[in-house]
């Protein structure tokens, strides 16, 4: 019986354990560039691919790596990591698999937020950072990449390039506010970024304008909890029919802070949720949100508030929230 079961266990392995065999780290050449072998030559791997690099003794994902330079009929390749769980070393070793992001269903990747990839339009919305909250909650510091398109009935918006976006809000155009505003990376790495929007509105109806800054801070607290900090300034602007924040504000200068929560669950949807405060108005509100995320489709359910001390349901009091959005 043993005997029987050694043979078993010979012959399955390889198929159960296969996947750790594609490619292994040889050498680290930078703090960024990794020299790869292939395990498998039956195994195409071409320049731009990407790679889940593995730790070879606790078998856990460290991150990615992208394929730079690659002879076809080459043993050896080189790559360049490009996120990485600071927790895990990468080192020589470790051992990688190809694998596609395009697709939504990656049933060996785990929801970690050092996982969510930057870098590629094509990707699955599912593992990139949240760029867009639905229109009580807004941007995040997060930016489209180039030609990369955010659109649904509340938003429009577009990647002039990797760090700066074009954006506008359709539901303000709605309500005969038209208004235009560019949001721009200033800073960001693995464990923050920063964003800086400059937006202008025009009151058709009022024959009014305004002027709005808005500072955007995401930060890292774990592998499934993030947060969001956004600071807006804006000048006087009339009453108008906007669902949120649409009372007449006469001071020249108005201020609203936000600090919002993200969770990562298991299946790579999100829970957002956080207070506002309008210190002008002295009013707190706030949101939560839970967030459906497809390979392109968002769907986001929740409740908002302008003010929690009214209790009501409307513009004064509170909101219940379905919104819907493409990203590609």
């Amino acid at each position: 019986m043993k005997f029987i079961l050694s043979i078993l266990l010979f012959i399955l392995a390889p198929m159960a354990f296969g996947y750790e065999k594609e490619f292994v780290i040889t050498d680290i050449l930078n703090d960024d560039v990794i020299r790869v072998q292939k395990l498998d030559m039956n195994v195409d791997v071409t320049a731009g691919d990407l790679l889940l690099i593995y730790s070879h003794t606790t078998k856990s994902i460290l991150g990615y790596a992208r394929v730079e330079v690659v002879d076809p009929d080459a043993e050896f390749f080189t790559a360049t990591v490009q996120t990485h769980n600071k927790s895990g070393m990468i080192r020589p070793e470790n051992f990688l698999k190809k694998v596609d992001l395009t697709k939504v269903k990656n049933t060996e990747m785990p929801a970690r937020i050092d996982l969510l990839y930057k870098e590629n339009r094509k990707a699955a919305a599912r593992y990139r950072p949240l760029v867009y909250g639905g229109l009580a909650q807004g941007f995040t510091a997060a930016n489209l990449v180039k030609k990369e398109f955010l659109v649904g009935p509340s938003i429009f918006g577009y990647g002039l390039t990797s760090r700066t976006q074009l954006n506008t809000n359709l539901v303000s155009t709605m309500f005969s506010i038209l208004n235009v505003s560019v949001k721009n990376t200033v800073f960001n790495n693995d464990d923050y970024e920063i964003s800086v929007e400059n937006g202008f509105q025009y009151y058709h109806q009022k024959k009014k304008g305004s002027y709005q800054f808005t500072g955007y801070l995401d930060m890292v607290t774990n592998s499934n909890f993030n947060s969001y900090v956004k600071l807006r300034v804006f000048t006087q602007k009339p009453q108008d029919e906007y669902l949120y924040n649409s009372e007449e504000y006469k001071n020249d200068l108005n201020l609203e802070l936000s600090l919002a929560y993200g969770y990562l669950f298991n299946n790579w949807n999100r829970v957002i949720f956080g207070p506002k405060i309008d210190v002008n108005k002295q009013k707190v509100g706030g949101t939560v949100g839970y967030y459906i995320i497809d390979r392109e489709f968002h769907t986001m359910i929740g409740v908002s508030s302008n003010d929690f001390s009214e209790f009501k349901i409307g513009k004064q009091g509170y909101l219940l929230n379905l919104d819907f959005w493409w990203r590609f």
